[in-house]
């Protein structure tokens, strides 16, 4: 009778132990296919690259910093910009107020800080983004951007080096934490003067925290393909790899200025939307 009863737990315990363990694999193979830190690496890098478009047009207009032509965008046209060209380094404010509706259909609030310790052309020139209660669409921005110039390379093309550090997003699905070490190639628009003819490519990598919590890593595999004139990336390729999950390839298209990117995971591919 013992050895009967032995017998009928041991199998009990292993067809518990078999059923628990299937639906452990069957949890972990349905939960690996979220792509939020495919989302919210995109939704930062767009934040950050339309803080380098804001300059761009900022400091187009103002004397004294790199090229006073006027803009294209319409971004500025309700924000207030006090340039300083006294200070060293020379330093442009830009002022959304309380709430100043852009172009791009984007609320912006509070303020963009910006220091040149030089021209934009100029190599060696470094240019310092900062914030106060700056926000896009109700979400908090944070965080120190750095673009130094490199100079030409072999194609005669300026190239910047971008530095983000201790970003933070705050959005009210939870925060966003970021930072990133770039080249960016300045690849088409370099000899005129409109803006929106601008074109760039962009190399390296990024690390952060998705609004879930779950840390992420990020290499650019083919180069971010940015047009002035379009709010998001045209084309490219990255890798994302969550913490404890499988790696991800994020698609951003084939130059169509649209939001439309893709994520593959384990040979599933799933359609997302850019912010």
């Amino acid at each position: 009778m013992k050895k009967l009863l032995f017998h009928i737990f041991t199998f009990a315990a292993i067809v518990l132990f078999t059923f628990a363990s299937c639906r452990k694999n069957d949890k972990v193979t349905d939960e690996d296919n979220d792509i939020e830190a495919a989302e919210d690496n995109a939704y930062a890098e767009d934040v950050f690259g339309d803080v380098y478009k804001i300059m761009d047009e900022a400091a187009r207009e103002q004397n004294g910093f790199y090229k006073n032509e006027q803009s294209e965008t319409g971004t500025l046209s309700c924000a207030i910009i006090t340039a300083d060209t006294t200070a060293n380094p020379r330093k442009l404010t830009i002022d959304f107020g309380n709430g100043c509706v852009g172009k791009d259909g984007r609320t912006r609030t509070g303020k963009i800080i910006i220091t040149f310790t030089g021209r934009y052309r100029t190599q060696g020139t470094v240019i310092t983004h900062t914030f106060d209660n700056y926000t896009v669409n109700g979400n908090k921005v944070a965080g120190v951007k750095t673009v130094t110039n490199l100079g030409n390379n072999s194609r005669n093309n300026l190239v910047f080096k971008i530095e983000v550090k201790g970003a933070e997003i705050t959005t009210s699905n939870g925060i966003i934490s970021w930072e990133s070490t770039r080249e960016r190639e300045w690849i088409a628009g370099q000899n005129t003067a409109a803006v929106t003819d601008d074109e760039y490519s962009i190399t390296g990598s990024a690390k952060g925290t998705n609004r879930k919590g779950r840390k992420f890593d990020i290499t650019i595999t083919d180069p971010l393909h940015i047009k002035l004139n379009c709010k998001w990336i045209t084309d490219g390729k990255l890798e994302v790899k969550p913490e404890g999950k499988l790696k991800r390839t994020v698609d951003y298209g084939n130059g169509n200025c649209d939001n439309d990117a893709t994520v593959s995971i384990a040979g599933k591919t799933y359609n997302f939307k850019m912010k």
